[in-house]
């Protein structure tokens, strides 16, 4: 990318609102923020003067929305070389996303879900095979669109062979936030002990790309998976996973005590 069509992309931004009760720095870092989430600044992160020139504001104004998007860990400032993009990563131990709500809080951002569709029906041919269950046997179907720090991150399918008492009682329990095993295990004393699972890399549909708001030339993981509560199948899941600041680790061998994770 030339340089010219560099700047414009970093000063094009929506006009602030001077007669919105939100301050004008506020505004700003909001702009900045999802911006900064679809990895728009990664190259380059804007000048105070670029700035304040594309909105109409004093240097003050941007200095301090800077100062709060540091606060927040996203940017930092460097002595001499200006203000640069902190790339957080989401750290997983092994593929997928058993651990995510985990990953997410320890990471030091806000974790929740938007539950998109919550409703009883038939497995259907990939969810009964991986679940040993017929086609059209019931499951309850969870979908979750996942959020980090109000940015979303995943989202999931969930086909879940339980019994009647057991869907009460998951129903009965908070699906806007943290993991359907901690659900399971809380409400239904299912404790998930293991799983398999197989990731790919896979094109973004239109409809999932309007929820998941993957950036410019960003990868999407989807990854399936067949939970188990002992010898029981009980959670069969597709997820599809935006690669930006997710990573996926794994070890193997025999390590050295001095080896890093």
């Amino acid at each position: 990318m030339s340089p010219s069509r560099e700047k414009d992309r970093a000063t094009d931004f929506a006009a602030l609102d001077a007669s919105d009760p939100l301050p004008l720095w506020a505004q700003l870092a909001s702009q900045l923020r999802r911006r900064l989430s679809s990895g728009e600044f990664d190259e380059r992160f804007p000048t105070e003067v670029e700035l304040a020139g594309a909105f109409s504001v004093s240097r003050a104004t941007v200095r301090e929305a800077i100062r709060r998007l540091r606060g927040e860990g996203l940017l930092e400032a460097r002595r001499g070389s200006g203000t640069f993009v902190v790339n957080r990563q989401l750290d997983a131990p092994i593929l997928g996303t058993a651990g995510l709500a985990q990953a997410i809080t320890a990471a030091g951002l806000v974790e929740a879900s938007k539950v998109l569709r919550v409703e009883q029906g038939p497995a259907g041919e990939v969810a009964a095979r991986a679940l040993g269950l017929k086609t059209h046997q019931s499951v309850q179907w969870v979908e979750r669109l996942r959020y980090a720090d109000g940015e979303p991150l995943a989202l999931d399918w969930s086909a879940l062979a339980l019994d009647a008492t057991e869907r009460r009682n998951f129903l009965g329990g908070d699906l806007n936030q943290g993991s359907l095993y901690g659900l399971l295990e809380e409400r239904c004393r299912l404790r998930i002990t293991g799983g398999r699972e197989q990731l790919r890399a896979v094109a973004c549909a239109p409809a999932e790309r309007k929820l998941l708001h993957p950036g410019r030339e960003e990868g999407v993981l989807e990854v399936e998976r067949v939970a188990y509560a002992g010898d029981r199948a009980v959670e069969w899941r597709r997820s599809l996973v935006r690669g930006r600041g997710y990573v996926l680790n794994a070890t193997w061998g025999m390590l050295p005590d001095k080896a890093g994770r």
